[in-house]
């Protein structure tokens, strides 16, 4: 079959274009190994395991912001151990310097092995912040009744909340530091107001801490009453809580940490707060 004129002409433009592509893909390449041999990483050159063999600078940082993601460490404030109350000190962490470290590698030397240049971050507070803070300046306690079941709750309670910091500006939350009072967690069913559940007379404990909070001076931030009197503390004066539902809390409002302590001692539940 011949072919006509206009089908050859649109055949030869065809086969022009493709040309022309081409050309334009293989000149884009040469450009392309032009600039990575100029600008590039040197060959076999390699950080965390990751061969940067002609990486642009471009290419590089973001394979940095990768790496400072994974790789930084919060630094942590001292703590109190629950139990002992003895400190522990603070820990530094770091974070990955992207600038620094980028322009190690495009100093390094072909297979080169280059390590991470990391910042280091120093925590807010340290052990000297903690060191003074041994005067009580609020106390305030009840006495236990009821239930081997609640004597359980209550205990856990106390524990949950012993040794707490509270940084100037934070705010202490009951919920937060008992946590949830489920049987997993070795909370016991007890009365409470109303019928029975899982971590009844925990009430009691946030009762005892709120008005320590009071006594020391401290904003109370969130506080509710019971639906009836309690027999522990006189009218007005109690808190209850319910894990994600009623919370008690309370403001550090000073300049300086404070520390809660609560525990049990021959049948008083007490709670009294440390500051300077």
């Amino acid at each position: 079959m011949r072919q006509t004129v206009p089908t050859i002409i649109l055949k030869r433009q065809t086969i022009f274009f493709i040309g022309f592509l081409l050309s334009l893909s293989l000149y884009a390449t040469w450009i392309d190994k032009i600039e990575r041999d100029l600008y590039g990483v040197k060959p076999g050159v390699t950080i965390e395991g990751i061969d940067l063999s002609r990486y642009l600078p471009k290419e590089v940082e973001v394979i940095l912001e990768e790496l400072a993601i994974r790789y930084k460490q919060i630094p942590v404030n001292p703590m109190l151990d629950k139990e002992t109350g003895v400190i522990i000190p603070e820990k530094a962490g770091y974070q990955v310097n992207v600038k620094k470290t980028q322009e190690k590698i495009f100093a390094a030397q072909p297979n080169q092995r280059v390590e991470l240049v990391k910042d280091v971050l120093r925590s807010t507070y340290t052990v000297a912040d903690l060191a003074p803070i041994t005067r009580q300046i609020g106390y305030f306690h009840t006495w236990f009744y009821g239930s081997g079941g609640r004597w359980r709750n209550i205990e856990l309670a106390c524990k949950g909340c012993n040794n707490t910091i509270v940084w100037p500006g934070k705010v202490f939350s009951f919920n937060e530091v008992v946590g949830p009072r489920t049987p997993e967690r070795g909370f016991a069913v007890a009365p409470i107001i109303g019928g029975r559940d899982f971590g009844g007379g925990v009430c009691q404990v946030s009762t005892t801490v709120y008005n320590a909070a009071l006594k020391a001076g401290l904003p109370i931030v969130e506080r509710h009453p019971h639906s009836k009197p309690v027999p522990y503390i006189a009218a007005g004066k109690d808190a209850t809580v319910a894990y994600n539902y009623a919370d008690m809390k309370f403001k550090n409002d000073r300049a300086y940490p404070v520390i809660v302590k609560a525990g049990i001692d021959r049948g008083k539940i007490y709670a009294y707060i440390l500051g300077k």
